[in-house]
């Protein structure tokens, strides 16, 4: 990587360390502004800035940073009911960084909904794992509640971050 990539890929590790913490609770599993800077990171750098960032960000909180939701770090976190979506991440990362290439709308919907399907997938087996949750209580807690706001975040990442592009070349 070019050292400007590097910067910028240190600059969205800090967007998601300084996001994450926030959170609107609406029940077990709380609304978090991770999935925003993940996108944002994505859609600006592609695949594979986004990915090392979100690993940075991860291995931040892995080491007992207060960066993940709630100001938690700490392995314990990733142990917690919630620790699949972070687990998600950077696979989802890498798949919405593939937005970047894209030329036409349908498939930038595609891959987005392709990366929310890895999400609430990994994160609703590992809260079921955790928790001995069955689907029907996983699914109303981990995954009904969210669509509408993670379309919100992605479609807000996605129009900020093209205009970033523009201005921004890596």
């Amino acid at each position: 990587m070019k050292t400007k990539k590097l910067v910028i890929c240190a600059l969205f590790t800090a967007i998601m360390c300084i996001t994450a913490p926030f959170y609107i609770m609406i029940g077990p599993v709380p609304i978090t502004f991770t999935l925003f800077a993940l996108a944002l990171s994505a859609f600006t750098m592609g695949s594979l800035g986004a990915a090392v960032s979100t690993a940075l960000y991860i291995a931040i909180g892995l080491v007992g940073m207060p960066v993940f939701s709630g100001f938690k770090g700490g392995f314990g976190t990733l142990m917690s009911p919630t620790g699949g979506f972070v687990f998600a991440y950077v696979i989802i990362a890498l798949i919405l960084g593939l937005c970047v290439k894209a030329k036409r709308k349908s498939t930038v919907v595609l891959w987005c909904t392709l990366a929310l399907l890895v999400c609430y997938t990994f994160g609703t087996i590992w809260y079921m794992f955790v928790t001995n949750a069955n689907f029907i209580t996983a699914l109303t807690v981990c995954i009904l509640p969210f669509i509408p706001f993670d379309i919100i975040k992605l479609y807000a990442a996605y129009a900020i971050a093209k205009r970033m592009r523009g201005r921004v070349k890596l």
